[in-house]
């Protein structure tokens, strides 16, 4: 049978010269998908180790602000032989246009995957237009 090897993914450092972040050890920029219905768009973000408890969203004029923390004091009793998963905190931010209704945008985490509700504003939705007859 053969081996094979599947790809990883790792984590992005955030580099100094992308994002200022003023917190202290390690972050993390984490990956994100976005897909779109008729309704609304839909982020999830992979935020492994991070609770919900420790997760802010904000919305700041027109950006969208997430930031996870992982909870360090969960290790420090345990000694490290081996690791590939490096524990630090996520940080990322998104660019909303006038498309979004902001009142309504809802957040929920399950499974270390930080899902973004983000309703489209009536304005942008689709729409059938009545054909009159004359």
């Amino acid at each position: 049978m053969e081996k094979k090897e599947y790809p990883v993914v790792e984590k992005k450092k955030i580099s100094p010269d992308k994002c200022v972040v003023t917190g202290k050890g390690s972050w993390y920029f984490p990956l994100a998908d976005i897909y779109e219905t008729a309704d609304n768009f839909t982020v999830l973000i992979d935020m492994p180790g991070v609770g919900p408890e420790n997760i802010t969203v904000d919305m700041r004029d027109n950006e969208l602000i997430v930031n996870g923390t992982v909870s360090q004091e969960a290790y420090a009793n345990e000694k490290v032989i081996y690791n590939e998963y490096n524990i630090g905190h996520y940080h990322r931010h998104f660019v909303i246009s006038d498309a979004i209704n902001r009142d309504k945008i809802e957040a929920k985490m399950s499974d270390g995957v930080l899902s973004l509700v983000l309703p489209k504003a009536e304005h942008v939705k689709p729409r059938k237009i009545e054909v009159k007859a004359e």
